[in-house]
This record gives C-alpha cells, structure tokens and sequence, in this order.
C-alpha cells in the first residue's frame, strides 16, 4: 500500500505573534514576510523563520537588540510595510478612477449621439480647465483615455452590460404584453 507523501505547507498551521519581534516576521496575505528582506518564508514553522533570521540577518544589529528595541523597530518596519502597499493602493485607485471617468464620458456620448472623437475633444477642454481650477490633479486627469478606440469598446462594454440585464430582468418575468 502507497503512503501519501506529507504536505508540510497544508498543514494549517498559525502564525505566533512573538515571531514578529524575536525572528522580525509579519503575515502578509497569508504568507509571512520578512520585515527587514521582504523575503517570503513558505512554511508557518519557527524553525524556518528562525533559519532565515539566523542566515540572512546575522551579522545585522538586529540581533544584539534587546526585547523592547526589537518591539520597537517592529513598529517601525511594519509602519514601512503598510506605507509601501498604501502607495500601490493609491495607484490603483487612481486607475479606476480614471477608467470610470472614461466610461461616463463614453455613457454621455452614446447616450447623446455625439462622434467618437468628440472624446478627445473632451479630454482638451477638461485638461485646459484644470489648468485653471487644480492644476495639482492634472496629471491624474492626463491618465484619462478618451481615445476614439477606447470610446468604441467602453460604449461596446455598456452596451453588453445593457443586454445583460434587460435579459435578466426579462427571465423574471411572469406575463409580457405586446402593443402596436
């Protein structure tokens, strides 16, 4: 008979939060990451983390700290960390935005049959605008694609959206009357 071969890594283990200031780990989306290498350790053992800490950070001073040193440059280090996926937060947000001021824009346009490349001319008048009003945001304006080929698939996009729908809401229906 085939023994099943031991899967260390599904074993459900848990993460101890005295290895944030003895071994200087943190949890990130479930995987610990060191806080002074970024490195990712892969299984949730001490023996691991305490492996990487002892090889990579050795001749570190971060050894030598005492316990409230160390909590202290935890502190620190997880503050650094957070601040980092802020920053790539932001610029997500900063993304979506523009892509939802893109679809408004190409609603408004379909919506009032109005050119595709009447986007461009858009984006010129909002640009100019900002100029004046917040000079400071024009660069996340700039990011705004008005393009005609963009404006094509975005109003493409609503329209699938559209049917979809209106097929869903007409599923539900029990009776349906046609008129002339």
């Amino acid at each position: 008979m085939a023994t099943k071969k031991r899967k260390v890594d599904s074993e459900c283990r848990a993460f101890n939060d005295e290895w944030t200031w003895k071994y200087f780990f943190t949890v990130v989306k479930d995987r610990l990451v060191c806080l002074i290498c970024n490195e990712a350790v892969a299984v949730f053992k001490e023996y691991n983390i305490s492996r990487h800490f002892t090889s990579k950070h050795k001749n570190s001073n971060y050894e030598a700290m005492s316990v409230y040193e160390r909590k202290q440059n935890v502190e620190s280090l997880c503050k650094k960390l957070s601040g980092r996926q802020n920053f790539f937060k932001k610029v997500n947000t900063i993304q979506e935005a523009a892509i939802h001021a893109s679809y408004i824009v190409a609603y408004n346009i379909a919506k009032n049959n109005k050119a595709l490349s009447d986007g461009e001319f858009v984006k010129q008048c909002m640009l100019q605008v900002c100029d004046v009003l917040c000079p400071d945001k024009k660069n996340n304006l700039q990011t705004v694609s008005l393009s005609r080929k963009t404006m094509t698939s975005r109003i493409e996009a609503i329209d699938k959206n559209l049917t979809s729908q209106l097929e869903s809401k007409i599923g539900q229906f029990k009776f349906c009357s046609i008129e002339h």
